[in-house]
């Protein structure tokens, strides 16, 4: 052991680790035998006391997923004792605190194992560099607010140090312990799949770039140089930038070495950036504008070059990597490349190549001359079909080798390739033949799943020698396993699911694997499966739909197993023990879908949380439970169940979902199951009324097709979500709902009940609203009614006479567009339900659901939708009327709907790129553009067809008649899209960041002649408004303010009369310089804060200088509101 380490003491007291935990910890009968076993293997070590005192720490404080005190002390008394070595049991032991670091916190995660990739190659740095490259490497994922993402850094930061993993010293200088260096990354996608840069190797000493002196400020973070120009990193926001002059807000950077923008707006590299000569890491991360990359090749300083989510970037320039020498890592990741020129094969530096879905991608350069290399991943690349190598054995350094994906047929020859660790040939479908692996040393992963054509792998595969933990051979064509398989001795996880020609397994499989913990056999079409006495570390049995599988071998060895999953196999009656008293850890146990009689006793599984039993039709006896930890018991469809009510427990204060469902159920004692949130009793034999009084946490009750006559407690569940009552006939009334106040699915259909228990208006938060065959016989109240559920069955219900005439046009929220096909079956319905609701269509998206609901309210009593309207300069005769709000592609279904209205407004849709996008919509005469951020023209250039006009005079006279076709076609594109723009009178566009032309070049914008109206706002690219062609003479009204780079209205000059304009506002217009218009009609002006303009700018038009207040007030709802500063989406 060196001096990190420390030196072992034979008999060490467990004084000093019981001095670092909490008295939960202290206190717990298994912590003293633990500590013992410990310090007995491990010694007395104050790093790795104190990272295992701080992991039980947090577990006792809730912070430990799943693992309960105990679990987690008996894996540290086992896993302290694997090894021959002190060393090897200390590395042993503290893989397993790594283990129960809490998977819900990523982040954490992700930094923990960067961090020890990181410092293998680099001793101390200042904490500021590891935070900058955990966001450089995306460890939280994409960035969208740079601030956050620091503080969330600094905070994971002083969590790592806290339990002793790092530690900082002097001038905040950060370092591991060797302690946690040295712990294998054994898991199944491992921190070595993920790095985007691979960052770990790519610095020269100590020369960090400058990463040391960041910190966050503006919304970026940067270096602190107090003058601009010599800040030396910079980190930004795409967004930041489409507020600036981005073609020359580089040039005063000019000793700028690291610039990472998230999310650029460009379609190719402003020439202030190519002029960047120090620059060393140029990161460009979801480039999805960006379409070319010429002067790149200027930056001969690069050691870091990411272009990564630019699905339009098809060509890199062939001689671009001869100018780029001293490059170390390359990402150019999920781009549109079809081709790598040859230049790669030139950079002798490189220790980093990610193509990780580039899907275009069809082929590689040669590579053996990248002997530095140790990261080659080109997952994903579905069109890539060869290598240009047949060796690669001269990468010497090759830790990982990703081809997952892929159509490779062949791949190259991997011999002695003693570092490399990582291989995955997953969903490589035309792989016939592995490579020759006996020679790979260091081979810690092997993933073959869904490599169809792989039928056979030889039998000496595996050495004997050989520390592979990682077997993945499911989905593969291979029928009988290698009988090296019996050297796996170090194999951790093996996946043999899904592999249909394997039917029949050794007896002798498992014997040699000790040290398994995960086996998943599932959907295997095996009868028998081998002994498993050997596994005595197994965690997880996973036997999901064995469908021949008949009866399991003995399962007393697996004391240790947590997963046990036969669920689906059809043919399963029983187990060979008796009992599962053995198996303590157990925590989740799928039975469902088997043919068992009856389960053994139960009583000893002290931390099952998991106990399914689902249509187990022939269980006729319900096992006694005991645990006090059971979360979820399933028993729906086990119709055979007998007597078994007395069988549940009194008291399960864990549960939290209990299903009932299709079972003989009578008289359940339910009320003290008081942390109970879905119950569900569907089909159930009820024979008395229910007290449910005490479930104040349920979320979801369904009593569908119950005889249950009342429901007078249900007043009290504050909290539910969904009150499913279908087919329930002897249920005449229920409560009021006006409690519920977070009800959001409530099924009445096929119920007794004869009157609605309340006002519409009162429930607001209802999304799903199943009535009677007639509405109107409940007698429901619409009045103030503001929003309607998004899905209702107006097919069965109708539409109730009391909504047909109501008027103050209430919000209808819908997500799922099947309820448009449904309301196009009714004519009346279909006719008027854009003129009588504001219908807004928005995608489901898990945690927004309450935020979707609040939207039109504030919460001061005013409300929103007035003040949402009046921005939007929207009136009520504006109908009909859809929204189309949040969707990242076109919503399919909304077709017919778009063809019927005439007014659209579209917020925060990313699959806008202009107006085509909405297809039909040939009624369309008001349109509001609103947050779209990919939308650059209004409607598509047809810039292409005049192309093809110029192309139509080649000689070859078949590839002028296609050229014609495909020219034909444009143009009747472009027709169409024309007539989109025939009846538009209104136009709303508000914070678009790459927006740079309202008019477009051709002929389709000519067709706006009817245009009336014209509102811009926030567009900071837009330069000019209008050619004079392409004036509208019937535009009455135009309002411009908050564009930053306007610089005239319209173009040339001289000649822009706009005969019928007579309101005019320009407000927040820095640049601009002339407004080029003749307006004779003009009768209102509003011009402030244009100062390129003069003072007396007002006076060319004939009107005299007003002062407007600072405040303009007006009545809402009644109440007094302030305007002022709510005149702007921007403000908003």
């Amino acid at each position: 052991m060196n001096s990190e380490t420390g030196q072992a003491s034979a008999v060490v007291s467990s004084a000093q680790l019981s001095e670092m935990v909490v008295d939960q910890v202290k206190n717990n009968p298994k912590f003293q035998k633990t500590a013992e076993i410990i310090l007995q293997n491990c010694g007395n070590i104050p790093a790795m006391n104190l990272f295992i005192a701080e992991t039980l720490n947090n577990i006792a404080e809730g912070e430990g997923d799943d693992w309960t005190l105990e679990r987690a002390l008996e894996e540290m008394a086992s896993y302290c004792i694997i090894g021959r070595t002190l060393e090897d049991r200390i590395i042993s032991l503290m893989r397993c605190g790594f283990e129960m670091l809490p998977r819900s916190d990523l982040a954490l995660i992700n930094c923990c194992w960067h961090s020890r990739q990181f410092f293998r190659k680099n001793h101390g740095v200042h904490y500021n560099v590891l935070i900058t490259n955990w966001i450089l490497e995306e460890c939280f994922g994409l960035i969208d607010h740079f601030e956050k993402a620091y503080n969330q850094g600094y905070r994971i930061l002083m969590k790592l140090i806290k339990c002793g993993l790092l530690k900082i010293e002097n001038d905040n200088i950060v370092v591991m312990e060797k302690l946690a260096r040295d712990v294998p990354d054994s898991r199944y996608h491992g921190f070595i799949w993920k790095p985007s840069l691979g960052l770990s190797g790519v610095y020269e000493g100590k020369n960090w770039l400058g990463l040391e002196s960041v910190g966050h400020a503006d919304g970026m973070i940067r270096t602190c140089e107090k003058d601009w120009k010599e800040i030396s990193v910079l980190l930004v926001d795409g967004n930041h930038l489409c507020q600036e002059v981005i073609e020359t807000y580089f040039s005063t950077l000019m000793n700028l070495r690291v610039l990472a923008v998230f999310s650029p707006r460009i379609k190719s590299l402003p020439i202030s950036l190519t002029k960047l000569g120090n620059l060393c890491f140029l990161v460009l991360k979801d480039c999805d504008l960006l379409e070319k990359i010429d002067g790149l090749e200027s930056l001969k300083a690069l050691t870091v070059l990411e272009i990564s989510n630019a699905k339009s970037l098809k060509h890199v320039p062939s001689d671009l990597f001869k100018s780029l020498s001293k490059l170390r890592s390359l990402n150019l990741s999920e781009t549109g490349i079809e081709r790598l020129p040859s230049s790669l094969s030139t950079l002798r530096e490189l220790r980093s190549i990610n193509l990780r879905g580039c899907c275009c991608l069809t082929s590689l350069p040669m590579l053996a001359k990248l002997r530095k290399l140790q990261l080659l991943d080109v997952s994903g690349a579905t069109s890539l079909e060869s290598f240009a190598d047949k060796s690669i054995n001269a990468l010497q350094d090759l830790l990982l080798l990703d081809l997952s994906q892929t159509l490779v047929g062949h791949v190259p020859f991997l011999k002695d390739l003693k570092q490399l660790s990582r291989v995955s040939y997953r969903d490589c479908k035309k792989l016939i033949r592995l490579p020759n692996l006996r020679e790979l040393s260091g081979l810690e992963v092997l993933d073959l799943s869904g490599a169809l054509k792989i039928k056979e792998i030889q039998d000496n595969t595996f050495p004997e020698n050989n520390v592979l933990k990682i077997l993945d051979l499911s989905k593969t064509g291979v029928s009988c396993l290698p009988s090296s398989i019996r050297y796996l001795s170090n194999l951790e996880l093996l996946n043999l699911s899904e592999m249909l020609n394997m039917v029949e397994l050794e007896d002798d499989t498992f014997q040699n694997m000790a040290r398994l913990r995960h086996l998943n056999l599932s959907k295997s079409p095996v009868e028998n499966l081998p002994s498993l006495s050997g596994l005595a570390n197994l965690r997880e049995l996973k036997l999901h739909e064995c469908s021949k599988l008949r009866t399991l071998p003995s399962l007393i060895a697996l004391e240790k197993l947590e997963v046990l999953d036969i669920s689906g196999c059809i043919f399963f009656e029983a187990f060979e023990d008796e009992s599962f008293s053995h198996m303590t850890n157990l925590q989740l146990l799928d039975v469902s879908e088997t043919k068992i009689e009856k389960m053994p006793g139960l009583s000893g599984l002290e931390n099952l949380s998991q106990l399914l039993l689902r249509n187990c039709i022939n269980l006729t006896k319900f096992p006694p439970l005991s645990s006090t930890k059971l979360k979820e018991l399933d028993v729906c469809g086990a119709k055979n169940l007998r007597e078994w009510e007395a069988e549940l427990p009194e008291y399960m204060n864990q549960l939290e979902i209990l299903n009932l469902s299709a079972t003989r159920l009578r008289s359940p004692p339910l009320n003290n199951y008081t942390n109970l949130r879905e119950l569900y009793l569907r089909d159930c034999e009820l024979q008395m009324p229910l007290k449910l009084d005490n479930l104040t946490n349920l979320e979801v009750l369904d009593l569908s097709r119950t005889r249950i006559s009342s429901l007078q407690t249900i007043t009290r569940l504050c909290n539910l979500r969904q009150l499913l009552l279908t087919d329930c006939s002897d249920l005449h009334e229920i409560p009021t709902l006006e409690p519920l106040v977070k009800l959001e699915a409530l099924h009445l259909q096929g119920t007794g009940i004869k009157k609605f228990p309340c006002r519409m208006a009162m429930v607001t938060r209802l999304m799903h609203l199943d009535l009677p065959d007639s509405a109107d016989t409940l007698g429901l109240d619409w009045t103030g009614i503001k929003s309607l559920p998004g899905e209702l069955n107006w097919d069965q219900c109708g539409m109730p006479s009391q909504l047909q005439n109501i008027t103050n046009r209430p919000f209808m929220i819908v997500r799922n567009l099947e309820s448009f096909r449904i309301m196009k079956g009714i004519p009346d319905l279909w006719n008027s339900c854009f003129n009588k609701f504001f219908i807004s269509v928005c995608p489901l998206k898990k945690g927004e659901e309450e935020e979707d609901k609040e939207i039109y309210e504030l919460q001061d009593g005013t409300s929103f939708q007035d003040i949402y309207f009046h921005v939007m300069s929207y009136h009520v005769e504006y109908t009909p009327f859809l929204e189309i709000r949040g969707f990242e592609s076109f919503p399919t279904g909304l077709e017919d709907a778009l063809m019927k209205v005439e007014y659209v407004s579209l917020v925060e849709n990313g699959f806008i790129r202009s107006l085509s996008e909405l297809g039909n919509a040939n009624n369309l005469k008001g349109c509001w553009i609103w947050s779209c951020p990919n939308l650059e023209n209004l409607m598509q250039e047809d810039k292409d067809n005049l192309n093809l006009s110029k192309n139509l005079d080649q000689d070859n006279l078949k590839f002028s008649e296609n050229l014609d076709k495909d020219n034909l076609k444009l143009s009747e594109n472009l027709d169409k899209d024309a007539k989109l723009l025939d009846n538009l009178e209104f136009l709303w566009i508000s914070n678009l960041p790459i927006l740079r032309s309202v008019h477009s070049t051709g002929r389709q914008f000519e067709s706006v002649r009817n245009l009336k109206q014209l509102y811009v706002d926030a567009c900071p690219q837009l330069e000019t408004l209008f050619k004079s062609s392409q004036l509208s003479k019937n535009l009455e009204i135009l309002h411009v303010k908050f564009c930053d780079r306007l610089k005239s209205i319209c173009e040339p000059k001289e000649g822009c009369t706009l005969q019928k304009l007579h309101s005019l506002s320009l407000v927040e217009l820095p640049e601009l310089t002339d407004i080029g218009l003749k307006l004779p009609s003009l009768r209102a002006a509003n011009i402030r804060n244009c100062p390129k303009l003069g003072e007396n700018s007002h006076e060319q038009f004939g009107l005299k200088v007003t002062v407007e207040g600072d405040l303009t007030r007006e009545k809402w709802d009644g109440s007094q509101i302030d305007n002022g500063a709510a005149t702007s989406p921007r403000s908003l």
